[in-house]
């Protein structure tokens, strides 16, 4: 028994209590401690050992209050200090200590008698962390049986796994966008210039977490169409779950459409061309926002059935026709003064962005998103994005 599978915010006392009755034992993703760290270098060493440890390694929960013999928890020892300030402290130690820097969230959860401190240390996609405090340069990782030192051939694996997450998830790209241009989607589209998005978590290519297929057949606002608010028809099927765009499944097009993988990548396609007295347009404003905005409500869905970053987000054009690249903004009545070059190509795919977690805004998105969106307006023939104003900021239209 372990505590990953509960959202560190919902970690309550009975949840603690459980694991001393089950005598639930330290794991490669948990670890007890029956008091906090104190204050010298080798207190320090030890927390930053243990957190990337954890980091490197699967990621894992740090309980700080409870007693435990060779692994094995026998009873809380809560924690009856000023719990903010001692998270502040250790979280501070991390930042400090560990290079590259590791993911870390940390909860006080009452108890009787005072708190106990869980620390989470999420799996780092970008291993591995090393301990730099006083010129240690250590690395840790860790197994069923606890932490331990890599060796020469523990490191490499290591330290080559951003490199092949990012070859696997250009591959699956490259392969989904053969696949939905010579008419293998999972819908028969309405159209076939289609804006494409993908969000590829990292831990999708190694993840073993079922989806709740059950939540997401009785939800019509998760994953649903980009140009919809909600989704008008759902179903599972054996890549996972989809949703669709069209209420009028007698009619058997859709317009758009969201599959989401079962390993957690999301993959979201939409008509794209707007046409205007027969000229097939890629509306560049329109598709900058969709892009931005669809985004980040889909990296906050996978964030809410417990799908974690690190994301990576992927935009493409798959133009069947010769169209033209347009940058009018919404309502521009001189829409035809704001063209663009012809497509050159039937397919643009667009260098990928990595988020650390799910943006609070919109705008957060868009800066972050930026080096995308340049290079979407630099295919039709603009120097950068038209969509941020000269202070920084996304024009989002509302």
């Amino acid at each position: 028994m372990a505590l990953l599978h509960i959202p560190l915010n919902q970690i309550e006392e009975q949840h603690i209590l459980e694991l001393v009755a089950t005598r639930a034992p330290e794991t490669n993703i948990i670890e007890y401690k029956r008091e906090t760290y104190g204050n010298s270098l080798r207190d320090d060493l030890e927390f930053l050992a243990d957190v990337s440890s954890l980091a490197n390694t699967s990621g894992g929960d740090l309980i700080i209050g409870i007693a435990a013999t060779q692994g094995i928890p026998e009873a809380p020892v809560p924690f009856t200090g000023d719990f903010d300030g001692e998270i502040n402290r250790l979280e501070s130690r991390a930042r400090a200590g560990l290079q590259p820097r590791i993911s870390l969230e940390s909860r006080a959860v009452p108890v009787q008698g005072g708190h106990i401190l869980v620390l989470r240390v999420a799996r780092s996609y970008n291993p591995p962390h090393r301990i730099i405090r006083e010129n240690s340069n250590r690395f840790w990782a860790r197994s069923t049986a606890g932490k331990y030192e890599p060796n020469v051939d523990q490191l490499r694996e290591l330290f080559t796994l951003a490199p092949r997450i990012a070859d696997q998830t250009r591959e699956f790209r490259t392969n989904r966008l053969i696949r939905i241009a010579s008419g293998d989607a999972p819908v028969t589209l309405m159209h076939k210039d289609v804006l494409v998005l993908h969000v590829v978590p990292f831990s999708a290519f190694d993840r073993d977490a079922p989806l709740p297929m059950a939540e997401l057949e009785r939800d019509y606002t998760s994953f649903h169409p980009i140009g919809s608010r909600q989704s008008q028809g759902l179903k599972i099927n054996f890549d996972g779950f989809l949703a669709m765009s069209n209420g009028d499944r007698a009619a058997n097009v859709e317009r758009a459409y969201v599959q989401l993988f079962r390993g957690g990548i999301v993959e979201a396609v939409d008509g794209l061309y707007v046409r205007a007295s027969g000229q097939p347009l890629i509306p560049v404003v329109e598709v900058e926002r969709s892009i931005t905005a669809n985004a980040m409500r889909l990296m906050r869905d996978l964030s809410g059935i417990g799908v974690a970053a690190p994301y990576a987000v992927l935009a493409s054009l798959l133009t069947v026709e010769r169209g033209r690249f347009n940058f009018a903004h919404p309502g521009d009545g001189a829409w035809y003064d704001r063209m663009g070059s012809y497509t050159d190509r039937p397919q643009y795919a667009f260098g990928e962005v990595i988020f650390d977690s799910a943006p609070a805004g919109i705008q957060a998105c868009a800066e972050r998103m930026r080096p995308l969106l340049n290079q979407l307006a630099q295919s039709g023939g603009m120097a950068g994005s038209v969509s941020f104003r000269d202070d920084g900021t996304f024009m989002t239209g509302r």
